[in-house]
């Protein structure tokens, strides 16, 4: 079978995908290419959970002047609709290089974004000969602990059916509300991101669990490509963070890392015409130091990366209560005044008055609650030590009650900068 490209447009990337089967496996794509660019490797773009193909119609129209363009949605990604719950990363990698091989295309450019990052590296460093160059963005070599406990939390809500609860904490989990000024993404993209996440249908629905167990299922990268290779996200990514993009970049031989300016975990949109412009010039050879909006971080200043989501606050009122949800006859099963040491959009260090925590009963069912300001945050507690310290996320399920907490730390009448914040040092998340 020899693939059969069409020309580029926008009713052509709205149509119905063509399909091929490898084995049981179902595998959507659409195929576009200028006649004059037959000749030349084309670029796979590999979809994530839930981009649908006119997700990236302004990349297609920017690539295919000097590439032909793939794009492809595996089982259970993007638009595929099929249910594929026993297939993990290298899986459907193996599923990309059968489809590769079924169309004829020799070597092949490669594009994964967020989760297709993780799907197109496993297929660059186990199919080198079929490799030309590869992008990322959004990657991670090892995910964190708390990030961990975000991505099963969103599928347990999903499982309990608490749809209005989910699709509000997607969008809190994927936007960095701390930077929304600088990002620009604006309240009416938060609410079509709500929305949509909001309207998912039963396939959907089952498909997000899928890909979720996916990401929780991965304990390390397979191996690290050899290609030609761009590590890229956006400044403010607070899903996978900077540092991480970096840690993933300084262990790929031939690879440079870039972060976009002003970006969040999909600069691709949130910075369309910079992300772009990196694109096209890696992909044509073009200097990098030549695109706009984007800073080239050379190899050896990686460590120097900020490893926070954002900064510490310490609250001016420093006591609290954490309570668990649980309880035994009228007794809430944990319930002890703390001490608030430090505070962020997205979690806090907290020190109990008497040490005593189990985090295998209460990990995920502990609230906490703090007057001036009087708020009411529940917690996921990812870690605690022999002197009483938990280090905790926020399980943020409500915009409007985060868009209030927000602007709540910005009052320095509740919270004020932690001294020294311009050092490294580890926290939440």
């Amino acid at each position: 079978m020899k693939i059969k490209y069409q020309a580029y447009s926008r009713n052509a990337i709205k149509a119905d995908p063509q399909t091929m089967w490898v084995g049981p496996w179902k595998i959507d794509y659409l195929a576009f290419s200028d006649p004059a660019q037959y000749h030349k490797p084309p670029l796979l773009v590999i979809g994530g959970a839930f981009q649908n193909f006119t997700s990236y119609k302004y990349c297609v129209e920017r690539i295919y002047d000097d590439f032909p363009v793939v794009l492809v949605d595996l089982p259970s990604l993007g638009s595929n609709d099929q249910i594929a719950p026993d297939l993990g990363m290298e899986d459907l990698a193996d599923l990309l290089y059968g489809f590769v091989q079924a169309m004829g295309l020799g070597k092949v450019h490669l594009m994964g974004l967020s989760l297709g990052s993780a799907i197109a590296s496993t297929f660059a460093y186990k199919y080198p000969a079929e490799t030309g160059k590869l992008i990322v963005a959004g990657i991670i070599t090892r995910p964190r602990k708390s990030w961990r406990m975000l991505v099963d939390e969103s599928v347990r809500v999903l499982d309990e059916g608490r749809m209005d609860e989910f699709s509000q904490a997607v969008v809190l989990y994927l936007v960095n509300y701390q930077r929304l000024k600088e990002t620009g993404i604006t309240p009416t993209a938060r609410k079509l991101f709500y929305r949509q996440m909001k309207a998912l249908n039963d396939n959907e629905r089952e498909r997000y669990k899928i890909n979720g167990r996916r990401l929780l299922s991965v304990e390390g990268v397979l191996g690290y490509p050899n290609c030609e290779t761009l590590v890229t996200t956006g400044e403010f990514d607070s899903f996978t963070l900077p540092w991480e993009n970096a840690a993933f970049s300084s262990k790929c031989p031939n690879s440079t890392f870039v972060l976009i300016d002003g970006a969040d975990h999909l600069p691709q949109l949130e910075k369309r015409e910079v992300s772009l412009e990196l694109f096209s010039a890696f992909l044509n050879g073009r200097s990098l130091g030549n695109v706009s909006g984007i800073r080239v971080m050379p190899k050896g200043t990686y460590d120097r990366l900020e490893r926070r989501r954002s900064d510490r606050l310490a609250p001016c009122n420093t006591r609290g209560r954490v309570i668990s949800e649980s309880r035994i006859g009228d007794q809430f099963r944990f319930d002890q005044e703390v001490k608030v040491v430090d505070v962020s959009f997205f979690g806090c260090l907290l020190k109990l008055d008497r040490p005593g925590f189990s985090l295998a009963e209460h990990a995920r069912d502990c609230t906490l609650y703090m007057t001036s300001p009087e708020l009411k945050l529940e917690l996921l507690v990812f870690d605690y030590d022999d002197a009483g310290h938990l280090r905790c996320l926020f399980k943020h399920g409500n915009i409007a009650e985060a868009e209030r907490f927000a602007a709540l730390l910005k009052d320095d009448a509740y919270f004020l900068q932690v001294a020294g914040e311009g050092k490294l040092h580890k926290i939440y998340g």
